[in-house]
C-alpha cells in the first residue's frame, strides 16, 4: 500500500478545527480579538486605522482555509448520507484534540470506534484515508 502522505497534515487539520470549534466559532473570534486589539494599547487614531480585519484574516489565512475545508469535508460527507464517516472522523481525530498525539493514539481511537461503530478496523483506516483524501481535493493538496 502507498504511504499516505497526507495523513499528519489532514490528521492536524480535523484536530485543530475541533479545537477551534468550528467555522463560526473560530471567525467569531478573530473578530474578538480584532476588537481587544483595538482597545489595548493604541495611543492615537492613526495607530487604530492600521489594525484592520483585513491584517487579521491576512495572517490567518492558513488556519482559516484549513477549516474552511474541514467544513466542506463534514458538509459533503453529511450531504451524501455518510454520517458514520463523520462519527468516526469524531472518535479519532476530534477526541482529545487539545492533547498532543501520543504515540498509539490513533490505532487505539480507532479500536475505540471499532467498538462503537459496527465496523472493522480496516474499514475505520479506509474511510479515515477517504476524509482525508477529500480533506486534500478540498484544500488544493497535491494527492
Amino acid at each position: 500500500m502507498k504511504k499516505d502522505h497526507i495523513r499528519d497534515y489532514a490528521t492536524e487539520a480535523f484536530r485543530f478545527y475541533a479545537k477551534s470549534g468550528g467555522r463560526e466559532k473560530y471567525i467569531k473570534n478573530l473578530i474578538e480579538d480584532l476588537e481587544r486589539k483595538k482597545g489595548s494599547g493604541i495611543c492615537s487614531p492613526t495607530e487604530a486605522a492600521l489594525i484592520s480585519k483585513e491584517d487579521v484574516i491576512a495572517d490567518k489565512t492558513a488556519e482559516l482555509a484549513d477549516i474552511e475545508a474541514v467544513d466542506k469535508v463534514l458538509h459533503a460527507l453529511d450531504v451524501c448520507g455518510y454520517r458514520v464517516i463523520i462519527q468516526v472522523i469524531e472518535y479519532v481525530y476530534f477526541a482529545d484534540c487539545w492533547r498532543d498525539i501520543e504515540r498509539g493514539d490513533i490505532s487505539s481511537r480507532v479500536h475505540h470506534a471499532e467498538l462503537h461503530i459496527p465496523a472493522s478496523e480496516r474499514q475505520i483506516y479506509y474511510w479515515l484515508r477517504k476524509a482525508r483524501r477529500m480533506l486534500a481535493m478540498e484544500r488544493g493538496l497535491r494527492l
